[in-house]
């Protein structure tokens, strides 16, 4: 199976998750139960939020310019110390998704080594990276964003995670 094959089979995983929890919510306020508030989102480089001792989903978010982001097909030091602070933020929680969302005007055709290319060895480098560190490689999910009306790209990386109950 290829790469696009991988990432369009967690797509519609993610979808079917997202399909099932809106069911459960609609079939939750139907029956008259309340939902809880929306758990609190950490900002990039600032502590995770407390946890009021509920099992609620945590975000965790780094936007990561394209200029730099890779050296050749590896990631350039730099990106890796911006990872490495995200996933610190992540001690003591279980990541239960990794998105990793290419946003802006990437170049996707697989061709050569600038800065806004982005090819299977590059998106195969970041995926290596978050496994290395712990993260389940199946929850590990890239959703592109090209969109040419932004004119700087870079990498959002996002990591949805629930305290560990270990």
């Amino acid at each position: 199976m290829t790469l696009l094959s991988h990432t369009l089979v967690r797509g519609l995983l993610v979808l079917s998750a997202t399909a099932t929890l809106t069911a459960t919510l609609t079939v939750a306020a139907a029956s008259g139960v309340q939902a809880a508030a929306p758990a609190p989102v950490a900002k990039a480089g600032q502590p995770a939020p407390a946890s009021s001792g509920n099992n609620q989903p945590n975000t965790r978010n780094a936007s990561i310019p394209a200029k730099g982001l890779f050296s050749g097909d590896q990631l350039s030091e730099s990106t890796k110390r911006q990872l490495t602070d995200l996933m610190m933020q992540a001690i003591g929680s279980r990541i239960e998704l990794a998105l990793l969302v290419p946003t802006g005007p990437w170049k996707i055709d697989g061709a050569g080594q600038g800065d806004t290319n982005l090819n299977t060895a590059r998106l195969q480098s970041l995926r290596r990276f978050l496994t290395d560190r712990g993260v389940d490689p199946n929850k590990v999910v890239v959703e592109s964003r090209i969109d040419e009306k932004i004119k700087t790209p870079r990498l959002d990386v996002q990591l949805i995670t629930t305290p560990a109950n270990d």
